[in-house]
């Protein structure tokens, strides 16, 4: 089972909310919390550090105390971040998570490790869909990833299909993988965040 300790959370917080008038989306508040609050209380607990990824609204998420990175390559999608973010990494094992999933399973990195450790990363499979950005990667296969980038690729999925990685399935978890990307979808993450059952 791969520590905690090893681990450093990276939670990518560069996209541009198009779908949501151009909204920094980790910042935008369920109730009394923000979606990031609700995802560093989750990730906090699975890793021994959390970075953050950004390429705006800096001052903000300095507010939180974990170190920062900025996106390098704002305009290169969710894999140019995740290059750029990977070269703060220290540690052996990284999590990758997109800053507009606020009900993250408080599990995910028990759940991964075994096919972490079998194949150098793992990536769930839920909500009827292979989640891209939920890594739990090595650091060879983070080199691997940066290069892929490097020579022209410019999407994770496309790195996951061409190192042929087995997703993990946790079909079962599917609404962990709930993410905000319109208005309607805001309306109904606050619906659950004041249900009494959230997971």
């Amino acid at each position: 089972m791969i520590k905690p300790a090893d681990i450093t959370a990276l939670l990518l917080c560069g996209g541009k909310g198009a779908r949501l008038g151009g909204q920094d989306k980790p910042l935008l508040s369920l109730g009394s919390d923000k979606i990031i609050d609700h995802l560093l209380t989750r990730l906090k607990p699975q890793t021994g550090e959390i970075i953050i990824s950004c390429s705006r609204n800096v001052a903000r998420y300095e507010a939180y105390e974990v170190r920062i990175v900025v996106d390098e390559s704002p305009d290169e999608g969710p894999l140019g971040g995740l290059q750029s973010a990977f070269k703060a990494v220290n540690t052996e094992w990284a999590l990758t998570c997109p800053g507009d999933i606020p009900f993250l399973t408080r599990d995910l990195v028990t759940r991964m490790s075994l096919d972490a450790e079998r194949q150098g990363v793992a990536v769930p499979f839920a909500d009827n869909e292979r989640q891209n950005l939920c890594l739990l990667i090595n650091r060879q296969r983070r080199n691997e990833l940066v290069a892929f980038y490097a020579q022209g690729g410019r999407a994770v999925k496309r790195w996951l299909d061409f190192a042929s990685i087995q997703s993990t399935d946790l079909s079962e978890l599917g609404s962990s993988f709930f993410n905000v990307n319109t208005a309607r979808e805001l309306e109904e993450a606050i619906e659950r965040t004041n249900h009494p059952n959230q997971p």
